[in-house]
């Protein structure tokens, strides 16, 4: 999976969102959950527009995660 990333990319776009689907409200995987889920290679194209503090946060969520928004722990599948 390709994500292109930009200076404004953000932990919330890349984990995903939530967002109201008509009365209720749903949860919008970002790339790197659905990559993560899937068993996929993520790569950041255009990675060198996040700050360093960024990558330091993407390099955390390698890992497992918890998803507060859904109560979900997300392991990356290999």
């Amino acid at each position: 999976m390709i994500y292109a990333c930009t200076n404004d990319t953000d932990l919330d776009e890349l984990i995903g969102t939530q967002y109201w689907e008509g009365q209720r409200l749903s949860f919008h995987y970002g790339p790197l959950v659905q990559a993560m889920k899937a068993g996929e290679e993520l790569v950041l194209e255009n990675s060198a527009a996040l700050s360093a503090f960024m990558l330091a946060k993407v390099r955390l969520m390698l890992g497992a995660m918890i998803i507060e928004d859904t109560s979900e722990e997300i392991y990356p599948t290999m």
